[in-house]
């Protein structure tokens, strides 16, 4: 293979048909788990890969959570006193810090709202102290 910058890879051409369908496979699976941990934390991809943990959304357990909701105080007239792009750096200085904290404590992020950031302990990783964790963080 050949890295060809942006994501894009050249894939050798082996004089068998199969061989070089199976080479093509496991580059579009990169691509795939490359793109999907973009948006599913990657112990939570990992989990699912190696079967401790069900990627089937009909099995559901019901277990205790830590959630954490946060936001920037006074955020909507923050954004009506200063540049637009002072605000997005400021909103993605101030997600990236809480993610780091969420992340490095075993949390799970949820979602984004606005500047809202929504969190979960115990949840899919399970953690015996996750009180403790979300409340570290």
């Amino acid at each position: 293979f050949e890295d060809r910058g942006h994501g894009s890879l050249l894939v050798s051409r082996s004089q068998f048909t199969e061989v070089s369908k199976c080479e093509l496979s496991f580059v579009f699976l990169e691509r795939g788990l490359r793109a999907f941990v973009k948006y599913v934390p990657r112990d939570v991809v990992r989990m699912m890969l190696t079967g401790e943990m069900s990627s089937d959304t009909n099995v559901m357990t019901r277990h205790i959570v830590t959630m954490l909701f946060a936001d920037i105080e006074g955020f909507s007239s923050l954004c009506e006193r200063i540049q637009p792009d002072q605000l997005m750096t400021l909103t993605q200085d101030y997600l990236q810090a809480m993610c780091e904290v969420i992340v490095d404590s075993n949390g799970t992020l949820d979602k984004f709202i606005g500047d809202c950031i929504m969190a979960l302990w115990n949840a899919p990783q399970r953690l015996r102290v996750h009180e403790r964790a979300a409340v570290g963080a």
